[in-house]
């Protein structure tokens, strides 16, 4: 592809945006059972049963096409026959489950917009089976990779760099009877960052035909076209050749164009021709660390013997760059993409993805790695299913600590639930350290037919929800259900941390208690809320066992909806909303 790092976009009507649009035509002919043996990539029986959506007597095939506006190279065109991956998952409940994976699509035509057709393989083309909704992600470019990894290093050509111009998107659809032109909307995002490198001479400094060098940065890494993260991963490198200056002319101007891959830096160094030329600097990058989606300009100035260089953040100079998108949430995971998390932490993480406007999932590695710079989030919630006696996952989280506790510090709100209330002690959420030790459960399915106690039933985040009393119920209290018991809590009996009451609790902590052990409600507190304090953020804890999100035996639960309810208003308290609804 002919390409200029910006924006990859997919839509039905060919012109240039950051919408990709799937128009969904009824097939006639094609027969219920084919579908589903060609549409998967599993050995799975994949008919859903009836309570999980009806199914349709045809599929509808997804037709798509796409437009482009500018990425790596001069041109913004396509080129006939660039391929695209897409997969899709079908949605039942909280239930996700894959149904296309990696289907390999072509452009037609090149040009500014082409459509796309089926690459001949013997995968089927992507089609709604039933009325259940679907989560489609794409990427750019293709891979048959089947660990689904592209390794990559960003040290080479301008021409080579069109093969590692990284792009990601997702997007929920809903298949809706009777409609012909049913569409989907794709917001590609860069994976990459990119830098500009500017250069101009101002007198007669000797530079003709001069090497030009950048060091100080990672250029071999992956790109996971699952979770579309991508990750330096390689040693610093100090000798990355940009080209030659080939004029020694006062007033030259030149201009470089490059992607990167997402990284900590420390220091830049840039250099013209070799050590002895003597023309090199050194600078630093605001913020140590170069990010997504963002691009950076260099300026570099020859003037008496010296570069005088300084780097800056581009603001919006290329259209689909540097995007901040006001009202942004997160689901904050353990594993690096949303299919691997354990059965209850995927349901929870694909009920806020789905129900939960812009929102989207951020592995603990994208935090530590500095991919992801989570002050362009309103809020994050981060749910753990696992327990203490799991120091593995204690350790890849605790690589994560400082930057939510920066997140948090500087006005960024969480909602910390199940045994992600253990890390709110280092996050700076409670002010004397504090954290739920009071803890059981989460490793085996016991009967469950408990309800969450609310000491305050008038708070916000228990908006319109029927109370029985102070019982909110949670789970359906049919004999069968079952769940792991998972409580995390404090005791202010407790000899590890003990208070003389609920009040020096919460002197102490900076919390407020909103749900407690209903037995002991004037001792525990389970549900917190700790406010904004100086420049913070607010936080709420919650480490009720009513709050999980799968159940284990997959019986129906009649009181499902008090649990998005909650979570709806939580979200909505944190992020300074009011939900009515």
């Amino acid at each position: 592809m002919k390409t200029k790092l910006s924006t990859l976009i997919l839509s039905k009507l060919t012109f240039s945006s950051l919408k990709l649009t799937f128009t969904l035509l009824m097939l006639a002919f094609t027969t219920l059972t084919l579908t589903f043996t060609a549409c998967s990539n599993d050995d799975e029986d994949n008919i859903l049963s009836e309570d999980e959506g009806k199914q349709l007597a045809h599929p509808a095939v997804v037709d798509f096409s796409a437009g482009i506006t500018t990425r790596v190279t001069t041109s913004s065109e396509w080129e006939a026959g660039d391929l695209v991956g897409i997969s899709a998952s079908e949605i039942a409940g909280t239930v996700s489950t894959p149904k296309y994976t990696n289907i390999q699509y072509k452009a037609d035509i090149a040009g500014a917009s082409t459509a796309f057709s089926l690459v001949e393989t013997e995968q089927e083309e992507i089609a709604y089976t039933s009325e259940n909704d679907m989560i489609f992600t794409a990427y750019y470019p293709y891979t048959d990779n089947k660990d689904g990894v592209i390794e990559a290093n960003t040290a080479t050509t301008e021409e080579e760099q069109k093969k590692i111009d990284f792009l990601f998107a997702s997007s929920k659809g809903k298949y809706i009877e009777g409609n012909a032109n049913q569409k989907i909307n794709f917001t590609f995002q860069h994976k990459m960052a990119r830098i500009r490198l500017k250069i101009k001479v101002t007198d007669a400094t000797p530079i003709e035909n001069k090497s030009i060098i950048l060091g100080g940065l990672i250029h071999k890494g992956t790109f996971n076209i699952k979770s579309g993260i991508a990750s330096a991963n390689g040693n610093v490198e100090n000798d990355w050749s940009l080209g030659n200056l080939s004029s020694t002319a006062s007033g030259t101007e030149m201009e470089i164009v490059r992607i990167i891959y997402p990284q900590n830096a420390e220091s830049l160094d840039l250099r013209i021709g070799n050590e002895d030329d003597n023309l090199k600097t050194s600078f630093t990058l605001f913020g140590n660390k170069f990010e997504p989606n963002n691009s950076y300009t260099i300026n570099a100035e020859v003037r008496n013997g010296k570069i005088h260089a300084t780097i800056t953040l581009d603001n919006n100079t290329i259209e689909g760059w540097n995007e901040n998108e006001p009202g942004k949430k997160a689901f904050i995971g353990i594993a690096d993409n949303m299919e691997e998390l354990t059965e209850e932490a995927k349901a929870a993480a694909t009920w806020m993805i789905h129900n939960i406007e812009n929102s989207e999932y951020i592995s603990i590695n994208q935090i530590t790695e500095n991919n992801i710079n989570l002050d362009g989030y309103k809020m994050i919630w981060a749910h753990f299913d696992w327990t203490e006696a799991n120091t593995n996952n204690d350790a890849i989280i605790d690589n994560a600590n400082e930057a939510i506790k920066s997140y948090f510090q500087t006005g960024g709100n969480i909602l910390a639930s199940r045994d992600a209330a253990r890390f709110i002690g280092k996050w700076g959420i409670s002010q004397n350290g504090s954290y739920p030790k009071n803890n059981w459960g989460g490793n085996e399915n016991v009967d469950f037919n408990k309800s969450l106690y609310c000491n305050n039933i008038y708070h916000p985040i228990f908006n319109n929800i029927t109370f029985n009393e102070h019982w909110l119920p949670l789970h359906a209290e049919d004999a069968g259900y079952k769940n792991s018991n998972r409580v995390l809590q404090w005791n202010i009996n407790d000899e590890t941390e003990k208070y003389d009451d609920i009040n020096a609790w919460q002197t102490a902590t900076g919390g407020i208690q909103l749900g407690s052990d209903g037995s002991n409600s004037d001792t525990t507190i389970r549900v917190a809320e700790f406010p904004s304090r100086e420049n913070s953020g607010k936080a709420i804890v919650i480490g009720d066992p009513s709050f999980e999100w799968k159940n284990s035996n997959e019986e129906s639960n009649s009181i499902h909806n008090n649990l998005t309810k909650l979570a709806t208003n939580t979200i909505s308290y944190l992020i300074g909303q009011s939900n009515n609804k």
